[in-house]
Protein backbone atom coordinates (compact mmCIF):
# COMPACT_ATOMS: atom_id res chain seq x y z
CA UNK A 1 0.00 0.00 0.00
CA UNK A 2 1.26 3.27 -1.12
CA UNK A 3 1.31 6.43 1.75
CA UNK A 4 -1.42 8.36 2.36
CA UNK A 5 -0.34 12.15 1.89
CA UNK A 6 -2.73 14.72 3.89
CA UNK A 7 -3.56 18.28 1.89
CA UNK A 8 -2.98 20.49 4.18
CA UNK A 9 -1.34 24.06 2.82
CA UNK A 10 -0.51 25.82 -0.42
CA UNK A 11 2.83 23.82 -0.46
CA UNK A 12 0.87 20.12 -0.52
CA UNK A 13 -1.82 21.10 -2.51
CA UNK A 14 0.90 22.59 -5.31
CA UNK A 15 2.66 19.20 -5.01
CA UNK A 16 -0.35 17.31 -4.99
CA UNK A 17 -1.57 19.04 -8.73
CA UNK A 18 1.78 18.46 -10.05
CA UNK A 19 2.24 15.09 -8.63
CA UNK A 20 -0.84 13.86 -10.32
CA UNK A 21 0.17 16.31 -13.58
CA UNK A 22 -3.03 18.11 -12.66
CA UNK A 23 -5.15 14.74 -13.58
CA UNK A 24 -4.78 15.20 -17.49
CA UNK A 25 -4.81 12.36 -19.50
CA UNK A 26 -7.70 10.96 -16.81
CA UNK A 27 -10.66 10.48 -16.18
CA UNK A 28 -12.99 10.12 -12.61
CA UNK A 29 -13.80 6.44 -12.85
CA UNK A 30 -15.69 6.10 -9.15
CA UNK A 31 -17.06 8.59 -6.73
CA UNK A 32 -18.88 8.01 -3.69
CA UNK A 33 -20.48 9.94 -0.79
CA UNK A 34 -20.76 8.79 2.63
CA UNK A 35 -22.95 10.74 4.70
CA UNK A 36 -22.70 9.89 8.80
CA UNK A 37 -26.68 10.81 9.14
CA UNK A 38 -29.05 7.94 9.07
CA UNK A 39 -32.79 7.11 9.81
CA UNK A 40 -32.93 4.52 12.65
CA UNK A 41 -35.63 1.66 13.07
CA UNK A 42 -38.04 4.38 14.77
CA UNK A 43 -37.73 5.96 11.83
CA UNK A 44 -36.05 8.97 13.65
CA UNK A 45 -33.44 11.09 11.49
CA UNK A 46 -29.61 11.41 13.20
CA UNK A 47 -27.23 13.68 12.05
CA UNK A 48 -28.86 14.83 9.05
CA UNK A 49 -27.58 18.25 9.29
CA UNK A 50 -23.90 16.85 9.43
CA UNK A 51 -21.42 16.75 6.33
CA UNK A 52 -20.86 14.04 4.21
CA UNK A 53 -17.25 12.29 3.15
CA UNK A 54 -16.37 10.99 0.12
CA UNK A 55 -14.48 8.89 -2.07
CA UNK A 56 -13.01 9.36 -5.74
CA UNK A 57 -10.91 7.35 -7.77
CA UNK A 58 -9.18 8.64 -10.77
CA UNK A 59 -7.54 6.53 -13.64
CA UNK A 60 -4.89 7.78 -15.81
CA UNK A 61 -2.87 7.40 -19.03
CA UNK A 62 0.24 8.19 -17.60
CA UNK A 63 2.42 5.55 -16.68
CA UNK A 64 3.34 6.98 -12.96
CA UNK A 65 -0.21 8.05 -12.30
CA UNK A 66 -2.30 5.14 -12.84
CA UNK A 67 -4.96 5.52 -10.64
CA UNK A 68 -5.70 7.79 -7.72
CA UNK A 69 -7.77 7.77 -4.40
CA UNK A 70 -8.55 10.83 -2.67
CA UNK A 71 -10.72 11.04 0.55
CA UNK A 72 -12.64 13.95 1.29
CA UNK A 73 -13.80 14.70 4.98
CA UNK A 74 -16.46 16.70 6.00
CA UNK A 75 -17.78 17.66 2.12
CA UNK A 76 -19.33 21.21 1.70
CA UNK A 77 -20.00 21.35 -1.83
CA UNK A 78 -19.72 18.40 -4.56
CA UNK A 79 -19.71 19.58 -8.28
CA UNK A 80 -19.32 17.43 -11.05
CA UNK A 81 -20.12 17.30 -15.14
CA UNK A 82 -18.77 14.24 -16.64
CA UNK A 83 -18.84 16.28 -20.07
CA UNK A 84 -15.55 18.32 -19.35
CA UNK A 85 -12.10 17.43 -19.67
CA UNK A 86 -10.10 17.05 -16.07
CA UNK A 87 -7.82 19.55 -15.74
CA UNK A 88 -7.24 19.88 -11.82
CA UNK A 89 -6.42 23.52 -10.08
CA UNK A 90 -7.22 24.07 -6.56
CA UNK A 91 -6.55 26.71 -3.20
CA UNK A 92 -6.65 26.64 0.19
CA UNK A 93 -9.88 28.80 1.38
CA UNK A 94 -10.35 31.48 4.07
CA UNK A 95 -11.79 28.89 5.78
CA UNK A 96 -9.28 26.36 5.81
CA UNK A 97 -11.14 24.07 3.19
CA UNK A 98 -9.45 22.39 0.35
CA UNK A 99 -11.09 23.53 -2.74
CA UNK A 100 -10.77 21.37 -5.71
CA UNK A 101 -11.59 22.99 -9.31
CA UNK A 102 -11.62 19.40 -11.10
CA UNK A 103 -12.01 21.06 -14.75
CA UNK A 104 -9.68 24.41 -13.90
CA UNK A 105 -11.13 27.31 -12.09
CA UNK A 106 -13.09 28.48 -15.41
CA UNK A 107 -15.56 25.50 -14.78
CA UNK A 108 -15.64 26.17 -11.04
CA UNK A 109 -19.64 26.19 -11.95
CA UNK A 110 -19.76 23.12 -12.78
CA UNK A 111 -17.24 21.03 -11.17
CA UNK A 112 -15.98 22.10 -7.43
CA UNK A 113 -15.66 19.82 -4.76
CA UNK A 114 -14.69 21.70 -1.29
CA UNK A 115 -13.78 19.43 1.85
CA UNK A 116 -12.63 20.34 5.40
CA UNK A 117 -9.89 17.36 4.68
CA UNK A 118 -8.35 15.96 1.89
CA UNK A 119 -6.32 12.79 1.39
CA UNK A 120 -4.61 11.24 -1.53
CA UNK A 121 -2.34 7.87 -1.92
CA UNK A 122 -1.22 6.86 -5.41
CA UNK A 123 -2.80 2.99 -6.17
CA UNK A 124 -1.52 0.51 -8.27
CA UNK A 125 -2.50 -1.29 -11.80
CA UNK A 126 -5.20 -3.13 -10.43
CA UNK A 127 -7.30 -0.30 -10.18
CA UNK A 128 -7.60 0.03 -14.09
CA UNK A 129 -10.27 -1.55 -16.02
CA UNK A 130 -14.01 -1.51 -15.47
CA UNK A 131 -14.62 -3.56 -12.32
CA UNK A 132 -15.87 -0.75 -9.48
CA UNK A 133 -13.88 -1.43 -6.55
CA UNK A 134 -16.57 1.08 -4.40
CA UNK A 135 -19.31 -0.20 -4.56
CA UNK A 136 -21.07 -3.38 -6.62
CA UNK A 137 -23.91 -2.45 -9.50
CA UNK A 138 -26.67 -4.94 -9.29
CA UNK A 139 -26.16 -6.71 -12.09
CA UNK A 140 -22.63 -6.81 -10.98
CA UNK A 141 -24.39 -9.87 -8.27
CA UNK A 142 -25.63 -12.39 -11.21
Amino acid sequence: MTEIVRINSDTSLWEFINRVRGLHDALLHEAILLHPGYVDEAQLMWGDSDLPDARLIFQSQIEDVLALQVDLKRVSRFGFNPRRELELEGEMTRNGEVALFLTGRDGSDFCEIRAAQVEYRMLGREFLGSAYKLARLDSDSD
